[in-house]
Order: structure tokens, then sequence, then C-alpha cells
């Protein structure tokens, strides 16, 4: 470990290991760390954490398991700051010779504290699972599942969904996911945009409140990092979730009056729809409805 943190500031990262104590040996390696930091070469982020241990199987050292036993902080370099903390929070990644055979992680009432915002993200259970794509080269297949998520904000033009999510699923494929790892000063996602990076969601599962859909649809950034794409979203009952975004306190008028009319229209032919969301030229649209203006990402 301790050499890996010196390979890693010789790159130009900044590595430190306070303490390692190794313990279980020979049966399952347990290495106790104490104050841990990392922060990348290309520079964007900082990981630091005062306590973790690392299980290493003996039987195959290429598979390690990194156990969070005290609170995250993940500092980004415009000062922002995300505290990470759960009952229980495990990253596991598997190598198959140089290559990454599968990572994932797994959190138990997880919770994403920014401190200068008011609320906090909280999920009772979080499965995240990815390994490359066996059908595409450079790409990367990841499967999210989260469970009671508490939203720290109502998502905007979405309040009257309320902050609630029951089930968030997704079965995504990063595409060009190599060109993520190459970061860049300032502008992270540069690379991997600039290589045609998408999101192409295989499926995606929600239910939010009146919002209950399984759908597709694809997502990338434009030239000014704002989010761009489109899902296709089955909604078996349309009428319920258009009256839910009507009585959003940010809706204006024209949009409101729009949303109740396809509200009623829906009421009274009882038919599902696929709504169509699209996120083009800076313009959120619901059903080709702009709803309003996307800013960057980052």
């Amino acid at each position: 470990l301790q050499a890996w943190a010196a390979s890693e500031r010789a790159r130009g990262a900044e590595a430190q290991i306070g303490r390692v104590e190794a313990r279980g040996f020979p049966v399952l390696l347990r290495l106790e760390l104490r104050d841990v930091s990392y922060a990348p070469a290309q520079g964007g982020w900082r990981l630091t954490t005062a306590q973790g241990a690392l299980h290493v199987q003996m039987f195959n050292p290429r598979h390690v398991i990194f156990e969070a036993a005290a609170p995250i902080t993940f500092a980004r370099e415009d000062g922002d700051v995300t505290n990470i903390s759960g009952d229980a929070l495990i990253v596991s990644v598997r190598h198959s010779g140089e290559a990454l055979a599968q990572a994932g992680i797994e959190a138990d009432n997880l919770v994403l504290d920014d401190p200068s915002e008011a609320g906090v993200l909280s999920i009772r259970k979080l499965v995240v699972n990815m390994r490359p794509d066996p059908r595409a080269s450079g790409a990367l297949q990841v499967a999210f599942d989260a469970q009671s998520v508490g939203l720290a904000q109502p998502v905007r033009s979405f309040e009257g969904l309320g902050q609630s999510v029951e089930t968030l699923r997704a079965a995504m494929v990063i595409e060009q996911a190599g060109a993520l790892r190459q970061g860049a000063a300032g502008d992270p996602l540069a690379p991997w945009r600039d290589a045609g990076g998408r999101v192409r969601f295989e499926a995606l599962t929600m239910h939010w409140d009146a919002l209950r859909t399984n759908g597709e649809g694809v997502a990338t950034l434009d030239d000014q990092r704002r989010l761009a794409g489109a899902l296709a979203l089955p909604i078996e009952e349309p009428t319920a979730l258009f009256r839910a975004l009507a009585n959003g306190p940010e809706v204006n008028d024209d949009t409101r009056r729009a949303l109740t009319l396809l509200s009623a229209a829906f009421a009274q032919s009882n038919q599902g729809l696929t709504l169509d969301v699209e996120a083009q030229n800076g313009v959120l649209r619901l059903e080709g409805l702009g709803v309003r203006e996307l800013p960057p990402v980052y």
C-alpha cells in the first residue's frame, strides 16, 4: 500500500496513508487504515477518511474490498464538500490481469450531506455493480439500484412529485468509458464528451409518487456541459402525473395550463402514454412542451 501511494505521488497524484495495521493472516488479510487521503493527478476532487479497512482474499489477491469505518469527505476544487456516511459502506474491486473485471458499491442507510446546502440525500439501500460490456469495446455496464431515496431538495420543475423516491433502478451502458479516466483540469468530463461518450439507459425504473414507469433513453453533455438526450417513459396513469406536475410551485402559468389540460384529456380517455422527456439546446421539454432552461452540469 505504501508503495502504491509512492507510485501515485510520482505520477503527480496526492496519496497518503497515515498508518496500516495487518490482521487476520493467513485466511483473510485485513489491513486497517488510518488517515487516508487521495487526489488524482489531474485534480478536480479529493477523498479523505479517518479510518477504513481493506480486505484481501489471499487465494485471490486481485479481489479487494474496502470497508468504510468513518465518514468520507469528498471535496471538489470549487470548494464544495460532500460528507458521506452510512451504517455500512463497502466498495469491491476485482481485476483480471491488469484489466477491471468487476466493481461494486453497497451501502445501508447512506447519507450524503453538503454542509453549505439545506437538506441531505439519504438512501436506505444502495447497490451499484459495473463491469466491462462484453458486447462493445471500451464500454462499461452499470447496474444501479436505490431503495427509499430521500432527496435533499425538491427537483426543479418536478416539485409536485415530492422528495421521496420509492425505487430507482437503471441498467446503463457508459460508452467510451475509458476516456473518463483521462480527466481534465477544470473540465473533468471533457475527454469523455469529446470522444463521443454518452450514457445509454437500456432499462430505467422509477417509482416516484405519481411517476411510475419502466423506460429507456440516452444522455450526454452538450458543448456547454448541459444535459442533452432523451427518455421514453411509458406511463400507465398520466392523469395523476400531469396533475402533480401542474401543482409544482415553480411551474409558469402557461405550462401549468397545458399540464392541466393534458391531465383532463387523459382522465377522459383513460389511456396511458409514453412520455417523451427531451433535453436539447439547454431546454428541458416534456412532450415537446418547454419546462425550463438547463444550467451546465458543472
